[in-house]
């Protein structure tokens, strides 16, 4: 392993937030979301015109089952996801969670996509796998390299295996531009390969071209 890095999960980037709506089978739309401060403001006060105590631009989606999904943009480069439903049921929160959980993944998976899209620009054969906790990128001719991406709540941790030298920052760099805040803090384990001069063929096409 070359590195470790943690941080914290963010909402950066909305045509990647579309293509996860669409990773769930979700049409997306984009409109203006309003949050009311309670149910009568929300239920009464907003028929007669009342636009709620904050107005955010969202993305949106709606399961089958009428669950709403809205991805508020709070400020720029920053989103926050929303979810609810017109009639409360019995065991609706527990559905929440797993939309939440479910929209997180997807929203992480469009990330995976990217970054293979940049290996294989190079050339370089690559795949992605999940894994119980995440996602695994597999590249190189035999699929010998490795960038592990595993996410517990808000915390994101992506290992990089195999690969010698500096290379590892920048075939990172894709994953933590889309799932982390600029603001974020990234802390970063260092392992002994990162100082290696590599000589690998795939690893300096891969240098050349990132």
């Amino acid at each position: 392993m070359s590195h470790c890095t943690k941080f914290e999960f963010s909402y950066v980037d909305e045509e990647a937030i579309a293509k996860a709506f669409g990773k769930m089978g979700l049409v997306p739309t984009t409109g203006l979301v309003s949050v009311f401060a309670s149910d009568f403001s929300k239920k009464v006060l907003s028929k007669i015109g009342y636009m709620g105590k904050q107005q955010f631009r969202a993305v949106c989606g709606q399961t089958a089952d009428k669950f709403n999904l809205f991805v508020c943009r709070i400020e720029e480069g920053s989103y926050k996801l929303l979810i609810e439903r017109e009639a409360v049921s019995v065991g609706d929160e527990a559905i929440m969670a797993d939309l939440a959980l479910s929209f997180q993944k997807a929203y992480i998976s469009v990330a995976i996509d990217e970054t293979i899209k940049r290996i294989e620009a190079s050339g370089v054969p690559a795949s992605m796998k999940e894994t119980p906790q995440g996602f695994e990128i597999e590249f190189g001719p035999s699929h010998e390299y490795s960038i592990y991406v595993t996410f517990t709540g808000d915390e994101i941790t992506e290992e990089v295996r195999g690969v010698k030298g500096d290379i590892c920052t920048k075939l990172t760099e894709e994953l933590e531009s889309l799932l982390s805040s600029p603001a974020a803090e990234l802390v970063t384990e260092w392992k002994p390969e990162y100082t290696v001069v590599h000589e690998e063929q795939t690893l300096q096409i891969l240098s050349a071209n990132f």
